[in-house]
């Protein structure tokens, strides 16, 4: 008898295949160095991104609910840019809330180390889009 290492069930040592899963014992036999199943990487939006511990979970809600006064900016450390958002918001008599709720949507699109790229390592004074 043997085991499957996907699934845990017991199998005859005569079969190829398990009769849970379908993990293929013969393939795992050829390939001893590889995992039976490929596991996918965690790009949790709410996980700390580097050693900043900003998260771009907390920093896109902040953006969809608080965008307009520039609250996601003051989250990862852009003090200017969080300012100019604020008078931004005044001038336009809100509009400008209205880019901050797409930029929230767009960082909840993007993986970690691209908010990490643009939002906290970024030099640049407003980074939008």
């Amino acid at each position: 008898m043997k085991t499957c290492p996907r699934c845990g069930r017991s199998a005859d040592d005569a079969a190829q295949f398990c009769a849970g899963c379908g993990y293929n014992f013969a393939a795992a036999n050829q390939q001893p160095n590889q995992p039976p199943y490929q596991t996918m990487s965690s790009d949790n939006a709410f996980d700390p991104c580097g050693p900043e511990g900003k998260s771009r979970g907390v920093a896109a809600l902040l953006a969809i609910l608080l965008g307009g006064l520039g609250i996601q900016y003051f989250y990862v450390g852009k003090t200017t840019a969080g300012i100019i958002s604020i008078v931004l918001s005044f001038v336009t008599c809100g509009l400008w809330s209205v880019l901050m709720l797409v930029q929230g949507i767009l960082m909840f699109c993007m993986t970690n180390a691209q908010f990490r790229q643009k939002y906290v390592l970024s030099t640049s004074t407003l980074p939008l889009f």
